[in-house]
């Protein structure tokens, strides 16, 4: 027979949905609360609840329940009686131990072998003379505290900041505990209560029948997430997440010498942790935008750099741009196209070190006018260009090889 009217216990009908049931417990919960209620009875109201909470949360007792007036379904007798000791299965015999047996064990998986006689030798002669067995399954453990993911966010940078280094402020988002319920959760150290399934565990044993008896097995509880605890009235700030989320003004410092994909580390600006765990950081990847003319090779810069023809005949001095400044070069007449000066010290500046700024000269032909081609054919008349008569004998000679 059904001993308790869990329904009534917490005040809903037999088709309450579970946010419905969870919703009344609740309610009751605070209702019943030892600073409420003064009268002493407060501790087995609270029981009774619990209780009905926890059989009608748990699918499978709840359709035992409605179906056999007990959570543990048809062996569920009043007064630990159960089914006879040897079932037929399969044309074997298993013996599965009786139902006071089995609820000894799951008293003793929440709260410990604490009966000194009983826990060493009934329990233990009990195991050693059935068939039953059991996962050697531990508590477990409380939650730790876990970190934040880190993130990533990409920012686009000019060759020349790169290069010298910049400031760039930023508004970001940041997880921090909440300050206003001390990352518990709950609006009040009163809206904070034991877990009603698992009773401050943090686990529950579930025992399950096999051929070969029974097995034991525990598993973090799924009400309260193994916190062992329940929030009876959500902080209204945080909404029982225990984390806020602020914006906040940053100056992120981008070093002389930056290169593309460098990252920069911004302490707790990740993802938010979990069970008052720190947030994880934020990396800041840096992008380079191209120059028109420079290019970068480690430390080093390279230019291609456009020299006029006339500037290598008179071996003219001319200026070069750096990327930090202005230098000088002094040009001869035997330099050609493709050939590599390297200015020393002028690449470049990290904390690494220094590099070179590497240029290769690319001879053009300045632009004259019609008269001035006529009078510079002219006066070279006299001399003789050998280079494309060489170049054909060379093609000749490796074309017969």
């Amino acid at each position: 027979m059904m001993s308790k009217n869990y329904y009534q216990v917490l005040g809903v009908n037999k088709n309450a949905t579970e946010k419905e049931i969870k919703s009344a417990y609740r309610k009751l919960a605070m209702k019943y609360h030892p600073d409420k209620l003064k009268d002493g009875t407060s501790d087995q109201k609270m029981a009774e609840l619990n209780e009905a909470y926890e059989v009608l949360m748990d699918p499978k007792k709840k359709s035992n329940y409605d179906r056999y007036g007990s959570p543990d379904g048809p062996q569920g007798y009043p007064g630990g009686a159960g089914p006879t000791s040897r079932q037929r299965s399969g044309g074997m015999d298993v013996n599965m131990g009786g139902f006071s047996n089995f609820a000894e064990d799951i008293f003793n998986s929440f709260f410990g072998n604490f009966t000194s006689g009983r826990k060493s030798s009934s329990s233990q002669q009990r195991r050693s003379s059935t068939n039953s067995t059991s996962s050697g399954a531990r508590r477990a453990p409380a939650h730790e505290k876990v970190r934040g993911e880190d993130t990533a966010k990409k920012i686009s940078i000019s060759f020349a900041d790169a290069i010298k280094g910049t400031k760039i402020k930023e508004e970001l988002p940041k997880w921090e505990l909440c300050s206003k319920c001390k990352a518990t959760g709950a609006n009040s150290p009163r809206d904070i209560a034991t877990c009603p399934t698992c009773r401050g565990t943090g686990s529950v044993a579930k025992t399950l029948q096999t051929p070969f008896g029974y097995q034991k097995t525990i598993s973090t509880c799924s009400n309260c997430s193994g916190s062992g605890r329940v929030i009876l009235k959500p902080c209204t700030i945080c909404k029982g997440t225990t984390y806020t989320k602020k914006t906040k003004k940053v100056t992120i410092n981008i070093p002389e010498g930056t290169d593309d994909g460098d990252k920069i580390k911004l302490t707790g600006f990740g993802e938010k942790g979990q069970y008052g765990g720190e947030s994880g950081d934020m990396y800041v990847v840096i992008s380079v935008k191209s120059h028109k003319y420079f290019k970068r090779n480690g430390l080093d810069v390279l230019f291609d750099f456009p020299v006029s023809f006339l500037d290598i005949i008179k071996e003219n001095t001319v200026i070069v741009q750096t990327p930090y400044n202005s230098s000088k070069i002094k040009l001869k007449s035997s330099y050609q196209t493709g050939k590599v000066l390297n200015l020393s010290g002028k690449g470049v500046k990290s904390s690494k070190g220094t590099g070179n700024l590497k240029i290769t000269l690319r001879v053009v032909m300045p632009s004259f006018s019609q008269k001035e081609f006529e009078e510079m054919a002219e006066l070279l008349e006299p001399y003789e260009d050998t280079i494309n008569k060489e170049l054909v004998e060379e093609v000749k000679k490796s074309s017969n090889e």
